[in-house]
Order: structure tokens, then C-alpha cells, then sequence
């Protein structure tokens, strides 16, 4: 299905923000269940995890022509997430001395910055995007109704994101905006 470009911009911004606010609540949830802790996930104030959208859309924009060959885009996936979640680890410990997660202790890591265990999650959550997320919003954004609620819902989000970052930065929560 062709999508018109503005179809295809609400289409991504509703990508990278459902990866990011699932991110988080995945997150969260995760570490209250494993180590009976309830709080902010990562480096900003709102309830979204950036590196989680940046791989939504990656799994979308890398991942949509292997669609038709579940076992490999599920293979394709781990790539992805995997080499993401690598360089940004890296990037954020050898740039600003931080190291954002640790799987050391988890088996098949590489440097404690992934593991075997959140490349599966992660390309589980994949297979649902492209399977079942992704159609459902490509539908939303073909009918004129839904596609005004969802765009005035994007614009909220991608303002409150923008001034997340500018206070997030200014209160010291990000050791660097730039």
C-alpha cells in the first residue's frame, strides 16, 4: 500500500513514539518485577525512551522487505536492535563516562552493552511492530477522521518530547544535549 507523504510522516512519528513510550513502560515494568524498584527509566523526564523509537523505526525503515520472511526479519531484527543498542552503549561510556545498562553478568554478552536476552525481546517486540502495529496504524492513517485525532496526538507528543529534552538537558538529567 503507497502512502502519501504526509501519511508517511505521521506514520513515523507514530513509530518512533509508540517505540519509545512502550520502551519505557517495558522498562519499567521490567525492573520492578526483577529487582523491586519503581522508577524513571532513562535520561529524561517523560515516559519514553528514545533509544527504543530510534529502533522501532529502524526495524521498520531496515525490516520492511524481508516482511514476507518472518525467520529472517526476526534475524534481521536482532541485527538491528543489537547494533543499536552496542553503539549507543558505547558511545555514551566512552563520551560521557556513563554506562546507561549492564548485562556483564547476562549470558552472550558483548562488553555488558548487549545480550542474548534483550536482542530476543527486542526482536520479539520487532515482530510485533511489523506485524501487527504497523498495519493496524497504516489503516489509521487511510481514514481522514482517525488521521486528524492522530495527528493533533503526534503534535502534543512531539512538543512535550522537544521540551522534555530542553529541560531534561537544562536540569543535568542528560550529561550533554549536543
Amino acid at each position: 500500500m503507497k502512502l502519501e507523504k504526509h501519511e508517511k510522516a505521521s506514520l513515523l512519528t507514530s513509530i518512533f513514539f509508540i517505540g519509545a513510550i512502550s520502551g519505557y513502560i517495558y522498562e519499567v515494568i521490567f525492573y520492578f518485577l526483577t529487582e523491586n524498584r519503581l522508577d524513571n527509566a532513562g535520561l529524561l523526564i517523560g515516559p519514553w525512551l528514545p533509544i527504543y523509537g530510534t529502533g522501532a523505526l529502524l526495524i521498520y525503515l531496515l525490516g520492511s522487505k524481508l516482511k514476507d520472511k518472518p525467520p529472517i526479519l526476526f534475524g534481521a531484527i536482532i541485527l538491528i536492535t543489537g547494533i543499536l543498542e552496542y553503539l549507543v552503549g558505547l558511545f555514551y561510556y566512552h563520551v560521557f563516562h556513563l554506562r546507561l545498562w549492564d548485562y556483564r553478568h547476562l549470558f552472550l554478552n558483548i562488553n555488558g552493552f548487549v545480550c542474548f536476552r534483550s536482542v530476543i525481546t527486542f526482536a520479539i517486540g520487532g515482530m510485533l511492530l511489523m506485524y501487527g502495529i504497523i498495519p493496524l496504524l497504516k489503516k489509521i492513517n487511510q481514514n481522514k477522521g482517525y488521521y486528524k485525532i492522530l495527528y493533533n496526538i503526534q503534535t502534543i507528543l512531539v512538543i512535550l518530547f522537544i521540551i522534555d529534552l530542553f529541560f531534561s538537558n537544562y536540569l543535568h538529567h542528560l550529561p550533554y544535549l549536543y
